[in-house]
């Protein structure tokens, strides 16, 4: 015959030669996958930190009655909500202010005597609307509209010019208060609980720092929103310890719009009038305003308050990625903003580092969890397969017992994570505890598809600013389901 068997033997692949190139294609990715959960893992490792020896710290436990604050000097409050007026945002603006003015019908003379709600609104509509329901009730509620011709001295844009008409008109005097006064800002759909806001005014009563955070949950219409939306804002809350490190360090590594509390006198000097980037608009007004809070006021101007701010997840996954990928675009413009900045070069060199890497270091984090999460989906059949294999005594690990462990130690960190951020966001709902369980158990298993698809958008959003991609569009989350099926994304509406 032309042929012999011992050339078929060779020609064939045996099933110790694929188990070979099995374990060289596991071992080729998994150092490519170490390196990413290493950078991801150790950021990990700081939520934890935070979470095990500061959770005293991240939220206020201690209740606070009315009695309790009539023995402190209280500080004037205004509670600013900043919107478009678009579909939907009235509603869930209306149940905000509800949520405070509870709080104020418990003693109307004493909270209404400093307590009070601003909205400025881009409807006069929805300014009309506000100033007659809340008219004759205890708490002030004042609207004020934006008019469409107003323009900043810097040609500031999007939600920053509103910020700053409403600091224009309190420095001529608009509802100005004698003494201390603290703006609490709000989003649209947030919500403080009247305990949570007793508990925000006894801290300010002795607070002396200028800027302040808390942390957020998202229970609000938690079970009308995607399960993938929600499996995405299961990582949020415990993210937040995360903050309350940043803030209690005074280095601004982050800074969310919403739960902030700015001392009043601070924020008129500084003002939100932040100008632009090359042309382009701040997209991240909050961020880039914590930059200037910092230049300003040094670490020592910022602190963590700890009462808890409720709000909502996005409505469709769509929603979900255009606001992550903005929140990356943002902060990318803010960074290229300081380096240019001469206060930001005369500070510290080793001050000005850290600021910096470590800014680039979360969004890093954010970004490679694109590709770290594709290749774990990919290899982990391969690792699962392997690892069963060794245990057998049929062949060698795939990679070095300790590597082995830190994957897996990664792992349950990150599942950690989503375990309590879910448990954090369905403590609120009026379900009994095994729908709640039920719930986290679906955020759980659909984790890794709804990781992928915000991380994803992270991603894009970094390799577009580095191919030099920089022009932004700001389109606020719809806040109720049905303006959030009637954006249309594609003509920027």
């Amino acid at each position: 015959m032309w042929w012999r068997s011992s050339d078929l033997h060779l020609s064939v692949p045996t099933i110790a030669d694929e188990h070979a190139r099995l374990l060289t294609l596991v071992r080729f990715g998994g150092w490519f996958l170490i390196a990413g959960l290493t950078i991801i893992g150790v950021r990990m490792l700081s939520y934890y930190r935070s979470f095990i020896f500061h959770s005293d710290r991240y939220r206020q436990l201690v209740e606070v009655d009315t009695a309790m604050l009539k023995m402190k000097a209280v500080p004037k409050i205004k509670i600013q909500i900043t919107t478009r007026g678009s579909d939907g945002s009235t509603e869930v603006i209306r149940r905000g202010i509800d949520h405070v003015l509870s709080l104020a019908t418990e003693d109307p003379a004493f909270y209404g005597s400093f307590l009070s709600v601003e909205v400025v609104t881009e409807s006069t509509e929805q300014a009309e609307l506000f100033n007659d329901r809340y008219a004759g009730t205890p708490l002030s509620v004042d609207a004020l509209v934006l008019p469409a011709s107003y323009v900043t001295p810097n040609g500031t844009q999007l939600k920053a010019r509103a910020l700053h008409y409403v600091v224009e008109q309190r420095r001529r005097g608009w509802n100005h208060r004698p003494g201390r006064t603290f703006v609490v800002h709000y989003d649209e759909e947030s919500v403080l609980e009247p305990g949570e806001l007793r508990k925000l005014i006894a801290l300010l009563a002795d607070t002396d720092k200028k800027i302040l955070e808390g942390p957020i949950y998202y229970p609000l219409e938690y079970l009308e929103t995607s399960i993938l939306c929600r499996a995405m804002e299961a990582i949020r809350p415990l993210a937040c310890y995360e903050c309350r490190h940043v803030m209690e360090h005074g280095v601004p590594l982050h800074l969310h719009g919403s739960n902030l509390v700015i001392e009043e006198e601070f924020e008129n000097d500084l003002g939100w009038d932040i100008g632009h980037l090359d042309g382009q608009p701040f997209i991240a007004e909050d961020y880039v305003f914590g930059l200037n809070a910092f230049l300003a006021g040094g670490p020592q101007a910022f602190g963590w308050h700890g009462s808890v701010m409720l709000e909502q997840p996005p409505f469709s996954v769509r929603s979900a990625r255009k606001q992550r990928h903005r929140w990356i675009v943002g902060v990318l413009q803010g960074m290229a903003m300081l380096g240019r900045m001469a206060e930001f070069r005369e500070l510290d060199w080793r001050l000005r580092q850290r600021l910096i890497w470590g800014t680039r270091y979360r969004v890093a984090c954010f970004a490679l969890s694109a590709p770290v999460g594709a290749l774990s989906l990919a290899l982990m059949p391969l690792f699962l397969t392997q690892t069963v294999r060794t245990l057998q005594g049929r062949g060698p690990a795939p990679l070095p017992a300790p590597v082995m462990a830190w994957i897996a130690l990664v792992g349950v960190m990150w599942l950690g994570t989503l375990l309590i951020g879910a448990w954090y966001n369905v403590a609120y709902l009026d379900r009994p505890r095994s729908e709640k369980l039920a719930e986290i158990g679906r955020c759980l298993l659909i984790a890794p598809v709804a990781g992928l698809l915000e991380s994803t958008a992270g991603f894009a959003a970094v390799i577009e600013w580095l191919l030099g991609q920089r022009q932004v569009h700001w389109q606020p989350t719809p806040k109720t389901k049905a303006a959030d099926s009637a954006v249309d994304w594609a003509a920027g509406r």
